[in-house]
């Protein structure tokens, strides 16, 4: 078994390499896919977070029109560490809002795309 202290000198490294890794300018960017759910959500979507009983959790972006869309679990993890992301902790369906630094970094990624897609649109779902 492996000491707190030993996992705590693990985990300390492997942050150090990777942010040797991956320039400081690149840790701090959300991916494209984390740029449509920002601007899905500054375009009126919500994001909530579902949980269940078993225990599985699931975030979905709830359009202003259509369908619920299912959001990669890993995308919000990383939009909430950027600080993007503010959570109301509400249980069993907790809903994501943007912060001001979110509505910042979206207004950003709104303006660089020239027209942003509405929260329902096909734009969102493709990955481009």
């Amino acid at each position: 078994m492996i000491s707190a202290a030993a996992a705590a000198r693990v985990g300390k490294s492997l942050q150090s390499l990777l942010c040797r890794v991956i320039p400081k300018s690149q840790q701090n960017v959300p991916s494209p896919s984390q740029a449509r759910l920002l601007l899905a959500l500054l375009n009126g979507g919500t994001l909530k977070s579902h949980r269940y009983l078993d225990g599985r959790k699931e975030y979905l972006l709830h359009p202003l029109r259509g369908e619920a869309i299912q959001v990669p679990s890993q995308d919000v993890r990383r939009l909430e560490k950027l600080d993007l992301l503010l959570s109301n902790h509400k249980f069993p369906s907790t809903t994501l809002l943007l912060s001001q630094r979110g509505r910042l970094a979206a207004a950003k990624e709104k303006k660089a795309a020239g027209a942003a897609p509405s929260p329902g649109d096909s734009a969102w779902n493709s990955g481009s």
